[in-house]
């Protein structure tokens, strides 16, 4: 399949929503959720939620919100389910997250009714003691996009293959809606076999998720400590 414009923004938005984890306190400073000793990398204990703005937004515009709804099957797998839901979209992503790092599998779309899938799974994130400065990371994986009309056959609206790779840039302090936080800066790189490429930067907290997303979503809210 030709690796079109469209297709390649289909692609990105799939990997930018880590779609994905940003946090700050509720507004009385009280956290809705106590995390338990071993939600020290990318949270995924139910009901966790985190609330983004995109950056340029005003502070009372709608905004997007990211909970975790729990272990839940995806294919043949038992993944983690995160919700991204706001301003029209509702996307579920299927994560797993181990020793070996976090592995997303695929995502749902519940409007468009597309299940996108990668085989194998993408690594997001490595494994815990290899976030440093300087760290690089990536691998080869094919991207498959098939839509499920109601009564109709399903129909594969988008097949790739990625070669896509990450690096930690260092680490600084920024400041966000949510506050203040020391994040590690991380390139994103990706491109298909078709040519197209795509260059993104995230900032990532262990322990909180990413305070900035490939999109340029920065946190805004978390209902954790």
């Amino acid at each position: 399949m030709k690796f079109t414009v469209r297709s390649w923004a289909l692609l990105a938005l799939s990997l930018g929503v880590l779609a994905a984890c940003v946090p700050q306190s509720n507004p009385n400073n009280q956290p809705d959720v106590t995390l338990s000793a071993s939600q020290t990398y990318l949270p995924s204990q139910t009901g966790v939620q985190w609330t983004y703005l995109p950056q340029d937004a005003a502070p009372n515009d709608p905004p997007y919100r990211l909970t975790v709804l729990g272990p839940a099957p995806f294919g043949d797998q038992i993944a983690v389910k995160y919700r991204f839901a706001g301003r029209g979209v509702q996307k579920d992503y299927y994560r797993q997250i181990t020793t070996a790092g976090v592995r997303l599998l695929g995502y749902e779309d519940t409007v468009s009714t597309a299940v996108t899938r990668f085989n194998p799974p993408m690594l997001e994130y490595p494994p815990q003691a290899q976030i440093v400065a300087g760290a690089r990371w990536g691998g080869t994986t094919a991207v498959e996009s098939t839509i499920y009309p109601p009564n109709a056959r399903p129909q594969v609206i988008y097949k790739e293959t990625i070669e896509y790779n990450y690096r930690i840039l260092g680490k600084e302090k920024v400041r966000v809606r949510a506050g203040e936080f020391e994040v590690f800066r991380v390139q994103f790189e990706a491109k298909g076999s078709g040519g197209a490429a795509d260059s993104r930067e995230v900032w990532f907290v262990p322990g909180i998720g990413e305070i900035r997303t490939k999109e340029g979503f920065v946190l805004a809210a978390r209902n954790f400590g």
